[in-house]
């Protein structure tokens, strides 16, 4: 694959992510066509510019400074990077598959695989750019959270999980891979990790320890202190009223799947107030992380309660539908038929109709897709 091409579809997997996603679907590749190209120059890329950043400025390291890393570690960093990235994308694809399996969609480890490559793409461009002193964070930060965005929006087109158990999959998931990350992390990874960085943060930010604490307080072990928070996690607040609510809406497509004038007012009406909100809770959360950076180092509630956060964009959209009475079920009806007629007006006779209704709205509906 020749080098514009690659850089036109990190673009896309950025910008405009949708069609490229049909387009992976429809080649059929395997995963290990993907791992060998896209997915390995992209991480060999992106491991040697996070090296020779990290070199010029150094790791910066809430609590210690600034800690200068030697040539060795960098080597080590440079292949740890690219071997826990693959190892990852197959362990994470596996799982996500599981759990579509799981929850009535498509257990295709070719596809989840591709899934989680095309959207990890903001959040690999955000670990290079986390290695910026001052704002780097910042937009590693962003570029991840953008990255989770991808992943909710990602799954009923990859894995055609079923609308009901959507939000589902992604909360299930999410926590599943942080223990699947936490156990890479301890295992391999720590094959990798350099060694004069990884004793400061020891001395510093000892995880193990505030764990140990932690359950010495409830008269448990490690893993079972871990195991019960998890548990409690799950039971939580994920907006699990407003999810339940809308399961319960039920929608009946016209025979002939042609949008109307009124479906795509209201559409564009509630899409563009998700979208405020989005931004709004955006901004909040990068001035939640702004103070905790500044705080004292997080606790093991403050770290897992960030799933929290992660998940509650996720409903974002389905909260001001239902707020502002609308049906959860037309409503992902109509905008999958726009974004067939936005992304692909000529493949049917239908898509066609649905284009020319939509067609003086097409650069609003751009903004909100």
């Amino acid at each position: 694959m020749q080098t514009d091409t690659l850089v036109n579809q990190f673009k896309q997997a950025i910008l405009k992510p949708e069609p490229l996603w049909e387009e992976e679907i429809s080649k059929g590749r395997s995963w290990q066509e993907l791992l060998k190209s896209p997915a390995l120059p992209l991480i060999g890329v992106v491991a040697v510019l996070s090296a020779l950043l990290t070199m010029l400025f150094g790791y910066h390291i809430p609590l210690i400074g600034v800690v200068r890393p030697t040539i060795g570690d960098m080597l080590m960093q440079m292949i740890g990077t690219v071997i826990m990235f693959m190892i990852s994308l197959l362990l994470f694809g596996w799982l996500a598959a599981w759990l579509a399996d799981l929850l009535g969609g498509k257990n295709d480890l070719d596809r989840s695989v591709a899934m989680f490559f095309w959207i990890s793409i903001p959040s690999l461009f955000g670990q290079v750019l986390s290695t910026i002193p001052m704002v780097g964070w910042v937009i590693g930060i962003g570029l991840g959270i953008y990255s989770l965005i991808l992943l909710y929006r990602a799954i009923p087109i990859f894995l055609e999980v079923p609308i009901e158990n959507h939000v589902k999959h992604f909360i299930f998931f999410i926590i599943a891979s942080i223990l699947l990350s936490m156990l890479l992390g301890s295992t391999i990874g720590k094959l990798f990790s350099p060694t004069g960085i990884q004793e400061k943060i020891s001395e510093k930010i000892p995880m193990a320890k505030q764990i140990s604490e932690e359950a010495k307080k409830q008269n448990k072990s490690p893993d079972a202190y871990l195991e019960s928070y998890i548990g409690s996690m799950m039971k939580g607040d994920y907006g699990q009223e407003v999810i339940e609510e809308s399961a319960k809406d039920t929608f009946t497509p016209p025979k002939d799947n042609r949008l109307t004038a009124e479906q795509v007012d209201a559409f564009i009406v509630l899409a563009k107030k998700a979208k405020i909100v989005q931004k709004e809770q955006a901004a909040a959360l990068k001035q939640k992380y702004d103070k905790r950076e500044k705080e004292e180092e997080p606790s093991i509630t403050d770290i897992f309660g960030t799933v929290k956060d992660f998940s509650g964009i996720a409903t974002l959209e389905m909260k001001v539908v239902k707020s502002n009475g609308g049906n959860w079920a037309e409503y992902q009806w109509v905008k999958d038929r726009i974004r067939e007629a936005y992304f692909t007006p000529s493949l049917s006779d239908v898509t066609q109709y649905n284009a020319k209704l939509i067609k003086e709205d097409r650069d609003l509906i751009a903004e909100i897709l």
